[in-house]
């Protein structure tokens, strides 16, 4: 399977890195929620979906 790069330019959120990397980040993925859904939005929190036993 041959691998593609893209430029910068050409992401989108539609590109799966990209799209991880916005809604990773809790201040962006908070203001592109408000810009798609058109509502004001406090905060945004990451539930803890895994932990550890040590």
């Amino acid at each position: 399977m041959a691998n593609k790069t893209n430029t910068i330019q050409e992401l989108n959120l539609a590109d799966s890195f990209l799209f991880g990397k916005v809604m990773s980040d809790t201040e962006i993925c908070r203001m592109v929620l408000e810009k798609i859904l058109n509502v004001p939005i406090k905060k945004v929190e990451f539930p803890v979906t895994k932990k550890s036993l040590t």
